[in-house]
């Protein structure tokens, strides 16, 4: 046995990062969990073993920014201290700000960095270049946001008592299944349950191995097949395909994006269960949504949330003598912040803008949308309202995923003004397969939420023997179907 190559599978390598379906995180996390379980009703040890193994987790997504983590944490640790004991307002206030010009200025340097570089380069003809061996922290974008939540909510009041163990606030800054993607909860729901008894029954159990199994299908069964067979290629080189195939490859793309973050977040969601965790979920059949208010009221519920509270309302208060104006201009900065916090590209800009752009819409249409509605036929005005809401996401989606402006440009090109109806009949002749996923998919997404809500029930209340050979055929469903290399979740880049 090559034993120094054992132990390089605990160092941190940059080029090739833990993954989360990958046999050694199975592995490292069945062990944990033999230890945890035994600790179960043991808080304190509990909590320790959770926490090193959050860390650990991240030091194997990001190495030694790791401490950077733990720093952001100490230093809101101390300042939600500050802002709860402190009775002066000025003073509070002037907490606060120091609290959102560390937490923000760590995102901007280590996550905007090279974008601001870059266009400083540009416009002065300079040649700045980011430090040596900069890479941004993977997940950078989840934590802080979860810390400014925690200090905001110290500031207004909203946590009455500060947390007094620091190991607890970074675990809860820390927790591996809400880390690098979200969701992005808030210490007032998570902190309290890392402090008591948790308890993991057959039914959390059974409902968290349900939701594990759920998102390895969205994930490796749907999206990633969808990608590699045939999304991905269009969105690489779309001059070289066809106006139908470009079609295509926007709606399934839509499709196939929302399938392998809400697989993610299922998994994720599962294993807390596992962990005797509830955390929120992040999506609620978004597609069913009837304008884009609806659709965020629907889509990363969590990111929304977090939005709605901590930008939006604050900004719509402040701007409340300006009645609907002032609503309309706090939505669309609020989307503007959305697409930036996304990444550091004009791609998402762009979207986030646009976003914001149609729910300033909603706000200002919303009078006449409702005269409209009483004068046609209900049913009839919801499936319109669906297709037209379904057709700007996907639209918007496009320019989300590419790479750059250009390439989206190019897709809508070959879409309005080459498409070629004739070419349709082939299209679904090579790719059957592939509409086939995506046609379940979608069929899948439209069900009821009782039958979604029966089938978890009905799977929780079978014995465990049945449970695991169910499991097990699912895993090998799953892996006979989708024969391609697996592709990364999409929402940890971000």
């Amino acid at each position: 046995m090559d034993f120094s190559g054992f132990l390089q599978q605990f160092a941190y390598n940059p080029i090739k990062i833990l993954q989360f379906n990958s046999v050694f995180f199975f592995g490292l996390f069945s062990i944990f969990y033999v230890l945890y379980a035994a600790f179960f009703n043991r808080i304190q040890v509990r909590n320790g073993l959770l926490l090193l193994f959050s860390l650990f987790i991240y030091y194997k997504l990001s190495g030694l920014y790791v401490v950077l983590m733990c720093l952001v944490a100490l230093s809101d640790f101390i300042i939600g201290k500050q802002i709860l004991k402190t009775q002066n307002e000025s003073k509070k206030k002037w907490w606060l700000v120091l609290s959102l010009t560390i937490s923000v200025g760590s995102l901007i340097y280590f996550k905007y960095t090279p974008f601001i570089l870059e266009n400083v380069n540009a416009a002065l003809g300079s040649n700045f270049t980011p430090p040596t061996g900069f890479l941004m922290p993977i997940g950078i974008s989840f934590y802080i946001f979860k810390t400014i939540s925690y200090v905001m909510d110290c500031y207004n009041e909203m946590i009455e008592e500060p947390e007094k163990n620091y190991f607890d606030y970074l675990l809860f800054l820390s927790l591996f299944t809400t880390l690098v993607a979200g969701p992005i909860v808030r210490a007032r729901d998570v902190l309290p349950q890392l402090k008591q008894k948790l308890e993991v029954n057959k039914e959390f159990i059974g409902q968290g191995f349900y939701l594990i199994l759920i998102g390895a299908v969205k994930k490796y069964l749907i999206a990633d097949f969808l990608w590699v067979n045939f999304i991905e290629r269009v969105f690489t080189s779309p001059t070289i395909f066809s106006g139908f195939d470009n079609l295509m490859a926007m709606l399934m793309g839509t499709i196939q994006f929302y399938y392998d973050f809400a697989g993610y977040t299922d998994m994720m969601l599962g294993i807390s269960l596992l962990l005797g965790l509830q955390l929120q979920g992040n999506f609620n059949r978004p597609f069913m949504a009837q304008n884009i208010s609806d659709f965020w009221r629907r889509w990363h519920i969590t990111l929304s949330t977090w939005l709605n509270e901590y930008v939006f309302m604050p900004m719509s208060f402040a701007w409340r003598s300006g009645g609907k104006a002032g609503v309309v201009f706090a939505s669309l900065f609020t989307f503007v912040i959305s697409g930036i916090w996304h990444g550091p590209k004009y791609t998402y800009i762009l979207w986030g803008t646009l976003h914001g752009a149609a729910i300033a819409w909603d706000v200002a249409s919303q009078n006449w949308r409702f005269k409209l509605k009483k004068k046609i036929n209900g049913t009839l005005y919801k499936v319109i309202s669906i297709i037209l809401t379904f057709a700007f996401i996907s639209l918007t989606m496009v320019i989300f995923n590419v790479k750059q402006l250009p390439m989206a440009w190019d897709m809508y090109e070959m879409i309005f003004a080459k498409m070629n109806w004739a070419l349709a009949p082939e299209w679904f002749s090579i790719y059957y397969k592939e509409f086939s996923i995506f046609a379940l998919a979608v069929l899948v997404h439209f069900l009821p939420l009782k039958i979604k809500t029966y089938s978890m029930q009905q799977y929780t209340l079978l014995p465990w023997p049945v449970k695991s050979i169910v499991g097990l055929v699912v895993i090998i469903f799953i892996y006979q179907f989708f024969s391609a290399e697996t592709q990364p979740f999409i929402y940890l880049q971000f």
